[in-house]
């Protein structure tokens, strides 16, 4: 990764980028690309995810300069203004992912390397595969929730693919993160009793008191029954510990969804030799169909199926957009805190290394740091600097201004 070198922290060009710098430093500076190959598109949105945390943090070896994955964009066409989102994982080569193998959103504007849309403003047919998987932002999608479309696509994959296994029932959750959350709000939509599990209880009585969930119990133990289905939405450093207790909680014949935290050759003393990497990477974006994962026997006789995931398809992402639209204010509660662009450096580095619940996530009215408990952080790229404002689940897709 190499980040523009001698350049103004905060110069006046619209083009910048959050830079990863040698020893995990993060510098907001001038960004070459947009002006070096076709017409940019404009970021209007993008998240902080916990896999750009864990880069971060050097638990991931990804290479990207630039992080970011999860966005609204918009690109000008001879027919007008599209707005589009970015579909991460490359279906054809699951290690070609935005914001990880290769540079990703937090910046003012996606360069499009050498080509522009084609005449009728789409990138189906350009080398790029970020831009040739693009997908379109439903109109009366609320602008805000655009951030969660990547994430809630994948926890609706994860859905099917426990669905596909036979475990549709009472399900538990283990994280308490934006995708745990997700999961949990997916679980409580469809009617399904849903249990939230997580070893910090100050980080649950937060969820509490911001009422992000309605239904679902929070539990800093496993649920006292056995339930049907289970996700595992953890980083690498405590995926191991929880999947040994939802294996223990799952019925037999339940199944749990490896949403993430299992690096290559990872295995556990309750699944033997199991590669549960490669239970993740089985399904890709939305293929093969959805079909049951494999079967594990425990030492108590139990048979678990395991499933997992990498990135999701078009219809996933436009599945998500539907829910947001159908609950936006439901959903708006998992959006946490916004900050501007120049604010990121400095929230991504503290989320990333300082303590739960003494993180700075923004700043307040009049310009002091904001430092606590967060879910989704949004970055708002056309928020000025030093600017602050709330989430925003009423302004859609179409209300926003061409050029905002």
């Amino acid at each position: 990764m190499n980040a523009p070198a001698d350049a103004p922290a905060l110069p006046p060009a619209d083009d910048l980028a959050l830079f990863r710098t040698p020893g995990g430093g993060l510098r907001l500076a001038p960004d070459p690309a947009p002006a070096s190959g076709g017409p940019p598109l404009r970021v209007l949105r993008a998240g902080i995810c916990g896999t750009d945390l864990q880069i971060q943090r050097g638990i991931r070896p990804d290479g990207a300069a630039v992080l970011g994955h999860e966005g609204l964009a918009e690109h000008r066409t001879g027919s007008g203004v599209r707005r589009v989102l970015f579909n991460p994982v490359d279906p054809d080569d699951q290690e070609h992912i935005l914001g990880h193998s290769h540079d990703g959103v937090l910046r003012r504007r996606y360069p499009t390397p050498g080509e522009g849309p084609a005449v009728g403003g789409d990138f189906t047919a350009a080398a790029d595969p970020v831009l040739r998987h693009l997908v379109p932002a439903l109109p009366d999608l609320p602008a805000d929730l655009s951030v969660l479309v990547e994430p809630l696509g994948a926890v609706l994959y994860g859905r099917e693919l426990l669905d596909a296994a036979g475990a549709r029932g009472d399900t538990a959750v283990w994280g308490s993160g934006t995708t745990a959350v997700l999961a949990a709000l997916v679980g409580e939509v469809s009617g399904l009793a849903t249990t939230l599990v997580h070893a910090r209880p100050e980080r649950l009585e937060w969820l509490r008191r911001r009422e992000v969930l309605d239904t679902t119990r929070l539990r800093t133990a496993p649920p006292a029954r056995p339930v049907a289905a289970a996700f595992v939405c953890l980083p690498r450093e405590a995926a191991g510990a929880a999947l040994g207790q939802a294996l223990e909680a799952v019925a037999d014949g339940g199944a749990i969804d490896l949403f993430g935290g299992f690096g290559t050759g990872t295995t556990h003393p309750l699944t033997g030799a199991l590669d549960l990497n490669s239970v993740r990477r089985a399904h890709v974006c939305g293929s093969p169909a959805p079909a049951a994962g494999p079967a594990v026997t425990l030492p108590s006789g139990k048979r678990v199926r395991l499933t997992g995931h990498r990135g999701t398809s078009a219809g996933h992402l436009r599945r998500a957009q539907e829910l947001l639209i159908a609950h936006p204010a439901r959903f708006a509660r998992v959006l946490s805190h916004v900050v501007p662009l120049e604010a990121t450096g400095p929230v991504l580095r503290s989320m990333a290394a300082d303590p739960p619940g003494a993180r700075l996530v923004g700043t307040g009215p009049a310009g002091e740091p904001l430092r606590g408990e967060h879910l989704k952080v949004l970055v708002d790229p056309t928020l000025p600097a030093g600017a602050f404002r709330a989430p925003d689940p009423v302004t859609t897709v179409a209300d926003l201004p061409p050029g905002c």
